[in-house]
């Protein structure tokens, strides 16, 4: 099995530690093409007060070797708008997009008041979010995988872009990764490694989903039981001026297990004579439920 020679890791990239975005790095110039035309779509929609870019990090591709053999560039960037309540920039996100020439796909939700949709251009990806009242909008956007040294397809997701825990058995493949998926044996068209049970190459702890689900296999990862957990029920924290201004610090914290990935969702809210905006979401290593509440000063 392959192993790389370059050390590829899941982190964030910084500007004091660049060296997963150097220009010698392979797939730098999608990464830059992306993150500037996520800035160029989001600049255009506030003029008057550009977009934060909250995070950039990026997610390593593993086969059976721990040295993972290729990795994908994401950035999450945030708007907000002046007022309570704003008006929704939804729609206006979504025509921006496909003036740009992306294909937009809005998704239907059960929850009030908020909004997602998905951008694609080529095997680039952007996930649109509008929080509950609050006028945040939020784009995370994400390259296609890129091989150093390997010819391989793009695996389905990688751990920021899968709507679960990834596989610690397969990695996220959904196939047994010791054959490959190739029946070894001719005469029976079996595979003869630990899948043979579930067919050719398919792997046995995810039913080839390359999900796994921390209720379903409690050995296999612990819960851990954060405070604040449910969101109605989070303690207000320090005040911020906005809510944009909260996604930028929630963004940066890490789960008790040590995962920054989280698909935030914002809500705001009013108590008494407090506005709460608070963020809900499902750690991407755990998946544990995880909640922060932040008190925004009155305009």
């Amino acid at each position: 099995m392959y192993t790389s020679e370059r050390k590829w890791t899941d982190t964030t990239m910084t500007e004091t530690t660049g060296a997963h975005m150097d220009r010698g790095a392979p797939g730098a110039a999608s990464g830059a093409w992306l993150k500037g035309a996520l800035l160029g779509i989001a600049s255009a929609l506030r003029p008057d007060r550009g977009p934060t870019v909250v995070r950039e990090w990026i997610d390593s591709v593993r086969l059976l070797d721990p040295e993972p053999v290729g990795f994908r560039s994401l950035f999450l960037l945030g708007m907000s708008w002046d007022g309570r309540p704003p008006p929704s920039k939804f729609g206006e996100t979504l025509t921006a997009f496909s003036g740009a020439g992306w294909e937009t796909t809005p998704h239907v939700t059960d929850q009030d008041g908020e909004s997602w949709a998905t951008a694609r251009r080529e095997e680039f990806e952007v996930k649109v979010y509008e929080g509950s009242r609050s006028g945040l909008v939020t784009l995370t956007g994400w390259t296609p995988v890129v091989y150093p040294e390997l010819l391989l397809a793009q695996p389905p997701f990688t751990r920021s872009t899968a709507g679960g825990v990834l596989c610690y058995d397969c990695h996220g493949w959904g196939i047994c990764l010791t054959c490959e998926g190739r029946p070894y044996e001719r005469r029976y068209k079996r595979c003869w490694c630990i899948a043979n049970n579930a067919g050719p190459g398919r792997c046995v702890e995810c039913a080839g989903r390359g999900l796994l689900s921390p209720e379903n296999v409690p050995w296999w990862r612990p819960q851990h039981v954060l405070r604040g957990a449910d969101m109605e029920c989070a303690t207000p924290e320090a005040e911020h001026d906005s809510t944009l201004s909260a996604l930028a610090e929630v963004a940066q914290r890490a789960c008790a297990c040590g995962e920054f990935r989280c698909s935030w969702r914002n809500v705001l809210d009013e108590e008494g004579d407090r506005l709460l905006s608070r963020f809900v979401g499902a750690c991407q290593g755990c998946d544990v439920q995880r909640a922060h509440t932040f008190t925004l000063a009155r305009p």
